[in-house]
């Protein structure tokens, strides 16, 4: 206990400090800091960290799972086919099912119901921007953030740069930042990972509103104005509000045509229709806005989870809290390789199976937490992205062998003719939901949509390298790469 009061004391300590204070805390306890950037949230809520790894019944249950499909593919892969058919297409239905809930949701380009708060009653905002080795961008999104439209006697832009990282904390400096920009140098220690960068913010911030923006990001100028609306027309419930997610360089080539369709899925339809649906919301990355207090109240971010934002989008429902959207744009710039785009997809199944871990160690807890719906939402959303990943090419492989290999009998055929019918229907129903939410989102060419199930083959890849990393590394943070691009 006596750890977790020191922590909670920093915490307090820091918060209630002015911006030059806070620096001088900063240089005098750095090392305390940074274990309370790290291990803080672990301490306080040591049921709902990632750095305490599976539960031993996890273990057991994930032994016996693989050594199951692994006897069931070897000896009976007939049934195994039509099993691991039942699986993916089940998913696929469940994001049908969604992207419908999202279509219903609000019509796009509605103008927002929320009323306008005047800027005498604006409340104070904090942003956050967690930078590392981003000097060749990072000077875009500082002189977009001196654009923003809201009034800068009430905004407080933090830019979190690691210490051993000079060339960022130049180009922040190059880009003629506005007063209210302040650099904020991180004190060293492990890991170095995004979440434990940002908690650092949240223990300097100064706002009653929060939010995080990526260096690359271009928000809509008037992003702010409309959280502070929807936050100001909502009761103390609604914790957070996730703006949407958009691409710049959607037209660059087939990869990023193909992430295009994919954020507006996620982004224009899956998230509204979680909302819709009243169901638990996984958040993105970046562009998610708090409650300064509630976010603390949370606990933060765990330092120890790879997609910390996902994590907390599922804390925010078993604690209480709701996550809403808002049709706000921030535009980001999709990768265009295929190196760094399986990297990046690499951490973000990885920290999907480790959120699921997490919130599925003790099972009666879960359930209590999430309720049937909620669960279903950790088991059919957050858990079956990397599972299904994992399973496509096993599918795959049997799929080919029941069809024209030694497989095949004809006393099989009752599972095999409805196992590839239904794996048409689930290649066409992802067609039809990423078209639809292509078509809605504006980008040009949805036909595209097309070739939506061919990086299902990337994302196997991922899989299987998250699965991997799982064992050996699971707190390790790969780094994407991004290349700066015209403002």
């Amino acid at each position: 206990m006596g750890s977790v009061r020191a922590g909670m004391d920093v915490i307090e300590e820091l918060a209630g400090c002015g911006p030059e204070a806070q620096d001088r805390f900063l240089a005098k306890r750095s090392s305390v800091v940074a274990d309370v950037m790290a291990n803080g949230f672990t301490r306080r809520h040591p049921d709902l960290a990632a750095k305490p790894g599976f539960a031993r019944w996890q273990l057991v249950a994930l032994a016996v799972a693989v050594t199951a499909v692994a006897v069931v593919v070897v000896f009976v892969p007939l049934v195994a086919l039509a099993l691991l058919t039942v699986v993916v297409t089940a998913y696929s239905l469940l994001h049908a099912v969604i992207a419908v809930a999202g279509l219903l949701h609000r019509r796009p380009g509605a103008a927002a119901a929320d009323p306008p708060v005047p800027d005498t009653q604006l409340p104070s905002y904090t942003v956050l921007v967690p930078a590392y080795q981003e000097s060749e961008v990072i000077g875009g999104l500082v002189r977009h953030l001196a654009e923003l439209d809201y009034p800068p006697d009430r905004l407080e832009v933090l830019i979190l740069v690691e210490r051993h990282d000079p060339d960022t904390r130049r180009a922040v400096l190059a880009a003629d930042p506005p007063p209210f920009v302040r650099i904020v140098q991180l004190p060293s220690g492990p890991p170095q990972t995004k979440p434990r960068s940002v908690n650092l913010g949240l223990m300097l911030a100064r706002g009653e509103l929060l939010v995080i923006f990526d260096a690359e990001d271009r928000p809509d100028p008037a992003q702010l104005r409309r959280v502070a609306a929807r936050f100001a027309a909502r009761d103390g419930r609604t914790a957070c509000v996730q703006a949407q997610l958009l691409f710049r360089n959607a037209a660059g080539n087939w990869l990023t045509r193909q992430f295009a369709m994919e954020y507006a899925l996620r982004f224009g339809l899956a998230l509204p229709g979680l909302e819709r649906l009243r169901l638990p919301i996984p958040l993105g990355g970046t562009s998610n806005h708090f409650r300064t207090d509630t976010l603390r109240a949370l606990g933060g971010w765990d330092a120890w989870n790879v997609t910390e934002d996902a994590d907390l989008g599922m804390r925010c429902a078993a604690m209480g809290y709701r996550t809403e959207t808002i049709e706000s744009v921030t535009w980001e710039e999709a990768l265009d390789t295929v190196a760094p785009y399986v990297r990046q997809r690499t951490r973000w199944l990885k920290g999907f199976l480790v959120t699921t871990m997490v919130h599925t160690r003790h099972p009666c807890r879960t359930l209590r937490r999430f309720g049937a719906s909620g669960t279903l939402v950790l088991l059919g959303v957050v858990a079956a992205a990397p599972v299904t990943a994992l399973l496509q090419p096993v599918l795959s492989a049997l799929t080919v062998l029941a069809l024209t290999g030694p497989v095949w009998s004809s006393t099989g055929a009752g599972l095999v003719v409805p196992a590839v019918a239904a794996q048409g229907v689930s290649i066409t129903v992802w067609i039809a939901i990423t078209f639809v939410a292509a078509q809605r989102a504006g980008l040009a060419a949805p036909w595209h949509a097309l070739f939506s199930p061919f990086v299902t083959v990337l994302w196997s890849v991922a899989a299987w390298r998250a699965a991997h990393q799982l064992v050996v590394s699971p707190f390790s943070w790969e780094k994407t790469p991004q290349r700066p691009s015209t403002d």
